[in-house]
């Protein structure tokens, strides 16, 4: 007898144990990504919406009232702008859900193995009942010799009971997780199949809207001879975009030629204006402004097809210079484009005209624009390497296709790109 409540007491303590065991796996926390990384992504979507939907009316209202092209353009190009932002914030949202949908594959497996675990320790209480021959707890209690032995067994049956009630609720614990966890992952699947239906309408969108934009830039085409306003406002956007990148080389090329004189000061000692010298010759560091320009540049994008030269040319585009101060570049839209030089940013910006555009100040003479950008990556004031990526390839601005319009200006006046690189690697082709 006392052996037999010995072996009852052991499987009580073994079943008890591997419960415990497994409820703690249950409880080890394995999300990284939540709810709320979601909502932060809905919130910036929701604001991004509100604008496109103040910039359709804005575009409406230009048509309505027959607003030049150029201005209906630059609406244009907002709205397909703020479109790409969108899709970006979608594609984020697909990733997020990307993760979640792996989390939640891992959580149900683990789930389902722990259901499995709890099933076979219910099963081995049973067989432990079948094999000890004890049907019940009353037929255990009866089975007592004396009051002694009663009161035993009346002990033994409590514990198993606790236990029997335990691992009762554990499995209905386990098979409830079990249910919710595929009802959470079924969810975040039906939630990214929405968001994956979502990002193929606005790309559809984004396409109408820059075929719209395209079209605008075909109408001027047509109106040629009858578009002096027209021709008048891009001369003037793009007179602009040449007297704001101006100032901004101004700005660049004093605080240079500043720092410089702090730095002659600093090493020889400045002229106290009676003969004598004041400061001293430093030791350490002076101010270095990192790179002055040598005449090595890389070239800007990755195609190699120059579809328009440098100076006198047919205007491929009505109200477009016949005199051309940069060579254009035919590439793929959003392809990268880099800094052709070690510099500092002195303009990005969107003009009507240039569209998105970034100038370079490499020295305090000699700088490279690039213009009509999908959208640009860096920001006035910033430091750039050679190579670095600074924007993509567009046709933001007056533009009649994606293509790269790069620039080279030394004091002050534009001079020829192609002096800077070997021609024989090029390909010129109007039609690229």
């Amino acid at each position: 007898m006392k052996k037999q409540k010995v072996l009852v007491r052991a499987l009580c303590v073994l079943l008890a144990v591997l419960m415990v065991l497994s409820l703690i796996m249950m409880a080890i926390p394995a999300r990284a990504i939540s709810e709320s990384d979601i909502e932060a992504i809905q919130q910036k979507r929701l604001h991004l919406e509100q604008e496109q939907e103040e910039q359709a009316a804005l575009i409406q209202s230009l048509n309505d009232n027959h607003a030049l092209i150029i201005v209906r353009k630059a609406a244009l190009d907002r709205q397909i702008a703020l479109n790409r932002e969108s899709i970006t914030l979608m594609e984020e949202q697909i990733s997020v859900y990307d993760q979640m949908i792996e989390e939640k594959v891992e959580e149900l497996s683990e789930a389902i193995r722990q259901e499995n675990s709890q099933t076979e320790l219910l099963r081995g209480r049973l067989r432990a009942m079948e094999e000890g021959g004890n049907y019940s707890y009353y037929t255990f209690l009866f089975a007592s010799s004396s009051f002694s032995d009663l009161l035993s067994r009346i002990g033994d049956v409590s514990d198993i009971m606790h236990y029997d009630k335990d691992l009762e609720e554990a499995f209905r614990q386990t098979r409830q997780d079990v249910e919710r966890l595929k009802g959470e992952y079924e969810q975040v699947n039906l939630e990214q199949s929405a968001i994956r239906d979502e990002l193929d309408e606005k790309k559809q969108q984004l396409n109408a809207q820059i075929e719209a934009a395209c079209g605008l830039i075909a109408e001027l085409e047509s109106r040629s001879d009858d578009a002096e306003d027209e021709f008048r406002a891009i001369e003037e956007a793009e007179y602009m975009a040449y007297l704001e990148e101006q100032q901004a080389l101004a700005e660049y090329a004093a605080q240079l030629a500043a720092a410089q004189q702090n730095t002659w000061t600093y090493y020889y000692g400045g002229y106290d204006g009676t003969g004598g010298s004041s400061g001293g010759s430093g030791s350490g560091s002076g101010y270095s402004s990192g790179y002055v320009y040598g005449g090595s540049f890389i070239w800007p994008v990755d195609s190699t097809y120059v579809t328009s030269n440098f100076g006198y040319r047919n205007a491929p585009t009505a109200g477009a210079s016949t005199y051309h101060q940069a060579i254009d570049i035919g590439a793929a839209g959003g392809s990268p484009i880099y800094a052709v030089a070690d510099g500092q940013v002195a303009v990005a910006t969107y003009n009507n005209g240039l569209g998105n555009y970034v100038s370079i100040a490499h020295d305090g003479e000699t700088s490279t624009r690039y213009s009509h950008m999908t959208n640009f990556i860096v920001q006035p004031g910033e430091y750039v390497t050679q190579g670095q990526i600074i924007g993509y390839v567009g046709a933001t601005g007056i533009a009649t296709g994606n293509h790269l319009d790069f620039a080279v200006i030394q004091d002050g006046q534009s001079v020829d790109p192609l002096q800077f690189y070997d021609t024989s690697a090029l390909t010129f082709d109007p039609t690229a």
